[in-house]
C-alpha cells in the first residue's frame, strides 16, 4: 500500500473541486483494500472511494483516507472451440476500466446491448451504483453479478444482478455504503436488435448515416448517442461538471394532468399506469435558470441540468445553486428535484435537503 498524504483531489473530480484528502492511496487489489481496512481502523478515520470522479461533489477537505479505484483489467471470453453458433457471450471487468472504452471495445467484438450507454463518464464500479441508463436503456439489462468487497467486515462476496434492486439511477448500493464493487460480469448479445424508441436516436441515425433506425448496427446507435451527448452535454476537461445535477422527478397521473393545464407544453413521460416522469431539464428551463452565472458557478447554457463550475468554484457554491433552484421548482411545480451526485463532506457522505 503506497499511502501519500495531504494530496489534493482536484484531478480527480470533474468539477474541479479543490480539496484535499489527509490520506490518498491507488488500490490496484483486494490486498490494497485489506491493508486500507487496517489503516482506517487503525487510524479509527473516515473513507471514500474515488472512481471517475463523474458523479460526486466534494465540499470539504477528507478528513480521512481517499482510494483511487485502480483495479482496471478487462476478461473477453476466449474463442469457443464449439461450431455451435452463439447469441450472446459473458465479459467480466474490473471496477476501474473505463466505462465507455468498454461500450467502445464490446462493438469491436461484435456485441451489443452497451451501445445506448456510450460517452457515459466514469468507470464501471460505479454503473451499478447509480444504474446508470440513457435512451432506453439501462446496465441492469445486461448485468449478470457483482463482486463487493465490504469494508465493513473484510469478506468478498458475490450479488447476483436480481438481488441489486435497481431502480431509476438507484441500486442497493446506496443503502450498503460499505460495499465495495471490485469487478462486474454482463452478458452482451450477438444478436443485434437496436434500442431506438427515443426519437432523437431514430432522427439522429437518419442524418448521420442514411439508415433507417431499425436496421442500424450497434456502431450507427453509438454514434448517434455521442452526437447527441456531445452536442447536449459539455466535456468536463473544457467546462467542470458532473453531468446532469438532477434526477427526472416522477409524480403521479393526476399530478401531471394537473401540471400540464396550468404549464402547456410540459414534458412527461408515462412509465406505468398510474405514474409519469417530468423532465427535470424543462422545469428548471421554464423559470430562467439556463445559462444563469453567479460567481464562479451557473447552469449550462446549452443544458439546464448541468450546473457548473470555473474551475476554482467550490463545493458550496455549486450545493448553494443547487438549492436555490430545487427551492424555485418546488415553488412553482410543487415537484422535489432530487440531486443525482453524490455529496461528500470532511466526514462522508450527506444529503441535500430543501
Amino acid at each position: 500500500m503506497n499511502l501519500q498524504y495531504d494530496v489534493s483531489l482536484k484531478p480527480y473530480n470533474t468539477l474541479s473541486l479543490d480539496v484535499k484528502a489527509a490520506y490518498f492511496v491507488c488500490i490496484n487489489d483486494l490486498y490494497d483494500l485489506d491493508a486500507v481496512r487496517k489503516f482506517c481502523l487503525d487510524q479509527k478515520c473516515p473513507w471514500l472511494l474515488i472512481g471517475g470522479g463523474s458523479n460526486l461533489v466534494l465540499t470539504q477537505d477528507f478528513e480521512g483516507l481517499v482510494m483511487f479505484m485502480s483495479m482496471n483489467q478487462v476478461f473477453w471470453p476466449v474463442e469457443a472451440a464449439s461450431t455451435e453458433p452463439m447469441d450472446h457471450f459473458t465479459v467480466i471487468v474490473q471496477a476501474g476500466y473505463d466505462w465507455d472504452l468498454l461500450v467502445a471495445e464490446s462493438l469491436l467484438r461484435g456485441a451489443s446491448g452497451l451501445e445506448n450507454l456510450s460517452l457515459i463518464p466514469g468507470q464501471v464500479g460505479a454503473a451499478p451504483v447509480q444504474n446508470i441508463g440513457a435512451y432506453g436503456v439501462e446496465l441492469k439489462d445486461t448485468l449478470e453479478s457483482v463482486e463487493v468487497f465490504d469494508f465493513d467486515t473484510g469478506k468478498a462476496f458475490t450479488l447476483a444482478a436480481v438481488d441489486c434492486e435497481f431502480g431509476y439511477r438507484d441500486s442497493i448500493f446506496k443503502r450498503h455504503q460499505c460495499w465495495i464493487i471490485t469487478q462486474i460480469q454482463l452478458r452482451l448479445s450477438l444478436n443485434h436488435k437496436p434500442q431506438v424508441g427515443y426519437g432523437i436516436i431514430a432522427d439522429t441515425i437518419k442524418v448521420l448515416s442514411g439508415e433507417v433506425a431499425a436496421k442500424a448496427s450497434p456502431q450507427q446507435v453509438r454514434d448517434a448517442v455521442i452526437h447527441i451527448r456531445s452536442a447536449k452535454l459539455p466535456d468536463p476537461k473544457d467546462i467542470p461538471n458532473v453531468g446532469s445535477f438532477f434526477k427526472n422527478p416522477i409524480v403521479s397521473d393526476s399530478k401531471m394532468k394537473t401540471l400540464a393545464r396550468q404549464w402547456p407544453g410540459l414534458v412527461a413521460y408515462a412509465i406505468g399506469s398510474n405514474e409519469h416522469k417530468l423532465a427535470a431539464a424543462w422545469l428548471i428551463d421554464q423559470l430562467g435558470w439556463k445559462g444563469f452565472v453567479q460567481g464562479e458557478v451557473g447552469v449550462h447554457e446549452h443544458q439546464a441540468l448541468v450546473l457548473v463550475g470555473s474551475g476554482v468554484a467550490t463545493g458550496k457554491e455549486i450545493l448553494d445553486l443547487a438549492q436555490r433552484i430545487k427551492a424555485d421548482v418546488a415553488e412553482n411545480f410543487g415537484v422535489m428535484l432530487e440531486v443525482e451526485p453524490r455529496l461528500f463532506n470532511g466526514r462522508g457522505e450527506f444529503y441535500l435537503e430543501l
